[in-house]
């Protein structure tokens, strides 16, 4: 019996208008993310990883409907979303859940935890008062390895592992199907990243909560993730389950950024092959036609340079944006 993806999205773009500055301002349009698909289903974690700028962040923020699309479907627990509005979202945003970035600017210098992790409690009518919250705060705080005590501190108190410790009982409150993880782990010490990354696994080994996690981090989505998808200028070019990414890439851009990726056997790190493709990264305002990797692709061809691949499937459950590689 095949499960129902808890998340799926179909063929979204988005769009960004640029002004050129001046008094008369001219606007542009630009295409930041083009035709974007995938599926999370309930329990799984895709990890979404791409160089800067590759339309990572800009895809979670469409999935939590924060941005609108200009075309495609976003269907989640088997209902479509692309449009949802007002009273509706509002309901909808206690299923989806989001930990950001950076545990310094994400929490309210001005509150203490009980009122942040209460916080969600109170928008959504589950609670009347911080003090009718309580209990429930003192258990997310257990749940996510920190004190009692914490709850009555600020954040400046506490360490970035620990605030986003915070961060992570504050999205947990409303029990959601679905986290969006925006780089979680990359402010922290390289020493705290994988406590946090162990504590988010056990959490959706406990509480069966799906993850789209958004990294640069090659190392750290190897370890969470379930299945990749690895973006670059707006698109996705491969998809795939963890080890074939990881193991048997296709794209040639998927090949050199794991060629990046450092091992700690220095023996094995002066063996590998590392692949350097030349030249610059798109810029997004004004990117090639085709293929928008063909600048700096060693396969590329004249079709290439004059038609976007779409994702197809090389292996099983294998996917990716190339005229000519194969699995």
């Amino acid at each position: 019996m095949t499960v129902a993806p808890i998340l799926s999205v179909s063929g979204i773009a988005i769009d960004y208008e640029l002004s050129s500055g001046g008094l008369f301002r001219k606007r542009r349009t630009v295409n930041a993310v083009s035709d974007v698909s995938f599926d999370i289903a309930p329990g799984e974690t895709l990890g979404l990883v791409g160089e800067s700028g590759s339309g990572k962040t800009t895809v979670g923020r469409a999935v939590l409907r924060r941005i609108p699309t200009v075309a495609g479907r976003i269907v989640f627990d088997g209902h479509e979303i692309t449009d949802l509005k007002g009273e509706a979202l509002r309901r909808l945003r206690s299923r989806m859940q989001i930990v950001l970035q950076d545990p310094y600017t994400s929490l309210n210098p001005r509150m203490t935890v009980m009122d942040i992790v209460a916080e969600p409690f109170l928008v959504h009518g589950l609670a009347a008062s911080v003090d009718d919250a309580r209990a429930l705060v003192l258990d997310l705080l257990d749940r996510v390895g920190l004190p009692r005590d914490a709850a009555e501190r600020y954040p400046h108190s506490f360490s970035g592992g620990q605030r986003q410790r915070i961060g992570i009982a504050r999205a947990l409150a409303l029990k959601p199907a679905l986290i969006v993880a925006d780089e979680p782990v990359s402010a922290l010490d390289v020493s705290v990243r994988a406590q946090v990354v162990n504590l988010m696994q056990d959490l959706q080994r406990d509480l069966g909560i799906s993850y789209l996690f958004i990294a640069h981090d090659l190392a750290v989505v190897r370890h969470i993730s379930h299945r990749v998808a690895i973006m670059y200028a707006g698109s996705i070019v491969e998809i795939g389950a963890r080890e074939a990414i990881y193991s048997r890439p296709i794209h040639p851009y998927t090949e050199a950024l794991l060629s990046a990726v450092p091992i700690a056997d220095p023996k094995l790190q002066r063996a590998r092959r590392r692949i350097v493709r030349p030249g610059e990264a798109v810029d997004i305002a004004d990117p090639p036609s085709g293929c928008r990797f063909h600048p700096r692709c060693p396969l590329a061809t004249d079709r290439c340079k004059q038609e976007a691949p779409h994702l197809t499937r090389k292996a099983e459950g294998h996917f990716a944006a190339c005229w000519n590689r194969d699995a």
